[in-house]
C-alpha cells in the first residue's frame, strides 16, 4: 500500500487533504485513481487509513477510514556519524531511517571530510529519510541534526554510550551488558576513514563512551555504523516486533 506524509493542519471534518509536491506526485507520477487506498502518516506516530475521494489540480482529498497512534520508541537510539565522502552519509541516513534509529547526528571528526559547508547536504537527507519512512512504514520521523564538532555534541549523562573502535582488543560488543539498561537512551558513535584521533578516543572516553571491537577484520566506516546499528538495536529489543515500541 502506498504510504504519503501529511501536516495536522491538512485534516478537517474526517479528510485530508493534501496539496503541493506530494499531491503531484500521487496525481501525476503515481497516477493513483479515485477510491484507491493508502496509509498516510503525520510524521509524530499517526497513521491513518484512507481512500482517494477527490483529486483536483492541485490537491488530493483523502477521506478517513481509520486511524491508529504508534508510541514512540521507549529506548531511542542516537546515531553519531562522522562525516563521510562521496554518497556514503546518503545511504547511512536511509538505512538508520530503516532500523529505527531516533536521531541522527552527523560530526566533524579530525580525520573525516569537511562537507559542512553544502548548503544542500541537509535538505538531501531529509529527503531520503522521509522516502525510507514511506517505504518501510515508519511512522516517526528520524531526527537529523546539523553537523556539528564532537567537543558540541550533547551527551546525556544517564545513556548507554557505545563507540566502536579498530584498536579496541579487550572488549567485544558481545560483552556488552546491555539488556539490564534497556530504559536508557543509547548512543553510537562512529568514526570516519580514517579512523578516531587517539585524542577524539581519550575525550570520548571521558565523555562514558565504552570503546568496544566489532571483530578481527578493518570495517569500512558505513559497515561499521549499519553493522553496529543492527548489534545495538538488536540488544535493546528494538528489532523485535512485540516491542518495538
Amino acid at each position: 500500500m502506498r504510504r504519503f506524509f501529511y501536516e495536522p493542519a491538512q485534516e478537517a471534518a474526517g479528510y485530508i487533504l493534501i496539496k503541493g509536491a506530494e499531491a503531484h506526485h500521487i496525481r501525476t507520477v503515481l497516477r493513483l485513481r479515485l477510491g484507491e487506498k493508502a496509509e498516510l502518516l503525520d510524521g509524530v506516530g499517526g497513521v491513518v487509513y484512507s481512500r482517494i475521494d477527490q483529486i483536483n489540480s492541485d490537491s488530493v482529498s483523502f477521506r478517513i477510514l481509520s486511524r491508529r497512534q504508534e508510541p514512540e520508541n521507549c529506548r531511542p537510539l542516537t546515531l553519531v556519524m562522522a562525516l563521510l565522502k562521496g554518497k556514503k552519509m546518503d545511504m547511512i541516513v536511509q538505512k538508520a531511517t530503516e532500523l529505527g534509529v531516533h536521531r541522527f547526528v552527523p560530526v566533524i571528526t579530525h580525520y573525516c571530510e569537511a562537507q559542512s559547508r553544502d548548503s544542500q547536504m541537509l535538505p538531501r537527507w531529509q529527503r531520503i529519510m522521509l522516502e525510507a519512512c514511506k517505504q518501510c512504514g515508519r511512522p516517526w520521523l528520524m531526527q537529523i541534526n546539523e553537523p556539528a564538532s564532537l567537543h558540541q555534541l550533547n551527551i546525556p549523562a544517564e545513556s548507554l554510550k557505545v563507540m566502536p573502535w579498530e584498536k579496541e582488543t579487550a572488549c567485544s560488543f558481545s560483552t556488552l551488558n546491555i539488556e539490564t539498561e534497556t530504559r536508557q537512551p543509547a548512543l553510537l558513535l562512529i568514526g570516519p576513514e580514517g579512523g578516531f584521533h587517539s585524542e577524539e578516543v581519550e575525550y570520548a572516553r571521558g565523555c562514558g563512551f565504552k570503546t568496544v571491537s566489532l571483530g578481527p577484520r578493518i570495517l569500512r566506516a558505513e559497515t561499521a555504523a549499519l553493522t553496529a546499528t543492527v548489534l545495538i538495536q538488536h540488544c535493546l529489543g528494538s528489532l523485535s516486533y512485540m516491542s518495538e515500541f
